[in-house]
Parts: C-alpha cells; sequence; structure tokens
C-alpha cells in the first residue's frame, strides 16, 4: 500500500517487515525483503537488519545457514549477532552453536550476566549440573551478579513488585490461596506444567511447585484477589516470560474470562480467552 501511494520503504521499514518475518517464521519471505533492501530499494543494512535476518534463520533452526550468514557478512565481532543466537540456541537446545556464542559474548561483553545465564540454562535444560556450576564459579570469580527477575504489577494506584517465590507480600496468604485455586481449576482443563522451564536439580514436584511461585503469577494473583470483576491485568517482567507461565496465562486468561497485557523484556503479550497476541512467538 505504502508503494501504491508513492511511499518507498525506508531503514525502518524494513527492520518492521523483517521482525514480523521473524516472529511469524516467515523464513523465505524474510530473506526475499532483505536482499530488495540494497538490490531494489538501494538500502545499505544496518546491524539491526543483519540482526534480524540470523534471528530469521536461527529462529526457524536453521544453524548451519546462520554460521555460513554471520562468516559471510562479517559479522562475528558485534555482540547483537551472538545473542541473538545464543537466545536462539537456547530455544532449540542447540548445545555446540550455543556454547560457541556465549564464548564469543564472553570475549566481547566479559561484564554482562546474559552469556553466562543463558549457557547455564543450556546446560542446565540438558541435565549437565557440573557445568551449571562451573559457569556458577566462572560469574562468581569474574565478579558478574545476575540480575533477579522480578515483576510488578499496580492496584489501587500502588505498584507491587515482586520477585520468584517471594513470600514478603502482606497478602501472600491470599495469593498463595487464589493460586492454589487456580492450579487445581488448571489442572480439569488439560494443562501439564513445562517442568523443563525449571532449571534447578530438584524433584518433579518441587519443579512444580517453583513454577507456580514465578513472580509474574504472584503479581497475577494479587491482582485478581484486588481488582475488580472484568477489568483488564497488567504485569510488568524484566526478564522474558518462560515457557510455562506464557501457558499458564493463556489458559488463566479463557477459565477467568479476563485479558491479562504482560509487558516482558522483549515484548507486550496480550491474553484473551485463551490465546496470546504473540502467537506463541517471542
Amino acid at each position: 500500500m505504502m508503494i501504491e501511494k508513492g511511499f518507498l520503504p525506508d531503514e525502518a521499514t524494513f527492520l518492521s517487515i523483517l521482525s514480523v518475518c521473524s516472529n511469524m517464521g516467515l523464513v523465505e519471505e524474510g530473506k526475499k525483503h532483505f536482499e530488495s533492501m540494497s538490490k531494489v530499494y538501494g538500502i545499505t543494512p544496518s546491524l539491526e537488519h543483519y540482526a534480524c535476518v540470523v534471528n530469521i534463520l536461527s529462529r526457524a533452526g536453521q544453524f548451519d545457514e546462520v554460521e555460513a550468514f554471520i562468516k559471510e557478512q562479517k559479522l562475528s565481532t558485534h555482540a547483537l549477532i551472538w545473542e541473538t543466537v545464543l537466545g536462539a540456541c537456547k530455544l532449540h537446545g542447540n548445545l555446540d552453536l550455543g556454547e560457541t556464542a556465549a564464548r564469543k559474548l564472553f570475549e566481547l561483553q566479559p561484564k554482562e550476566d546474559s552469556a553466562y545465564v543463558f549457557l547455564s540454562n543450556i546446560f542446565a535444560s540438558k541435565g549437565r549440573w557440573d557445568d551449571v556450576q562451573k559457569i556458577r564459579v566462572l560469574m562468581s570469580e569474574e565478579g558478574i551478579k545476575k540480575e533477579p527477575g522480578c515483576s510488578w504489577v499496580g492496584v489501587d494506584g500502588q505498584v507491587h513488585v515482586f520477585v520468584s517465590q517471594d513470600g514478603s507480600h502482606p497478602k501472600t496468604e491470599q495469593i498463595y490461596a487464589k493460586l492454589q485455586d487456580l492450579k487445581q481449576r488448571l489442572s480439569f482443563s488439560g494443562y501439564i506444567p513445562k517442568t523443563e522451564n525449571v532449571l534447578h536439580n530438584i524433584s518433579s514436584r518441587e519443579k512444580i511447585e517453583h513454577l507456580w511461585h514465578h513472580s509474574e503469577r504472584l503479581a497475577l494473583g494479587l491482582a485478581l484477589i484486588s481488582a475488580s470483576p472484568g477489568m483488564p491485568i497488567r504485569i510488568f517482567k524484566n526478564l522474558r516470560i518462560c515457557e510455562d507461565c506464557h501457558e499458564v496465562m493463556k489458559v488463566i486468561s479463557y477459565v477467568t474470562s479476563r485479558e491479562i497485557v504482560i509487558r516482558d523484556f522483549k515484548r507486550f503479550h496480550h491474553f484473551k480467552l485463551g490465546s496470546c497476541s504473540c502467537q506463541d512467538s517471542w
């Protein structure tokens, strides 16, 4: 429509298009638009455009093509590229390339905690607890501290902040009771906890309990016992929402007929009637 009306796409236009292709898994269409930037519109791609292509390929699991693209475009000195690769490696459980990406980030951003945490999480998902411990020791030696995850929600004009497994809120007892009620309702709906999202060496039962006390669920519990029925619930989180919490929010939005909006550090998630606006891609 832009082109038909005489408006040519610019760098920002293509950044939006490539981001959408990445989110929707449109690999061939994304590659086509990327190539048209320089060949059709004479636009020189920026690092962000290259990162979008890496994201498109890596989220689709096309890691051989990712490595070839990075080498061909001489992108190996850019942290943004390896951050993108590392995130996809965690998604797909690609340990070999994930370890390579993390080591690159250790060199490029030695004091950033994200690469250490991502690599540790990949090791944990594979049950390699000795390697998890090695990463923790390395972080300690380098003086690197993991940013604690937290969620916050506004109730009656006041902001309430929660961390995972939090028991400090004055209404903790009511919040936990509400979550226990939801847990039972969700079990009847067919929800099965994704215990692989708990990256701790504990029993399956403990993992399920751990999941139910993630910070965003505690914030949701407070909102549900406090907010007026029918009012949308808005929660903010400083880290990426985990897969299990994402699934839980979808089911809760259905069984409670409540709209739930969560803004994590990646994007907005609008949960309504059992589905999310991100279409399970984030």
